[in-house]
C-alpha cells in the first residue's frame, strides 16, 4: 500500500513540475532515442536535425 502511495506522490509530482515549467521534456529527443519514428513540426523552434552524440 505504501509503494501505491509513493508512486502516486511521485506521478504527481512529475505532473506538476511539468506544468509548472519547473521540468522541462525534450520530446523529440526522447522519442528519438527511443528510436520512434516521428515527423517533427517544421513550425515549432529548434525543430532542426538531432545532432549526434558521441558515447
Amino acid at each position: 500500500m505504501l509503494r501505491w502511495v509513493l508512486l502516486l506522490a511521485m506521478a504527481f509530482g512529475l505532473v506538476k513540475g511539468v506544468q509548472s515549467g519547473w521540468v522541462d521534456v525534450h520530446w523529440n529527443r526522447m522519442l528519438h532515442d527511443l528510436g520512434v519514428p516521428f515527423v517533427p513540426d517544421p513550425d515549432a523552434p529548434g525543430s532542426g536535425p538531432i545532432p549526434s552524440r558521441k558515447t
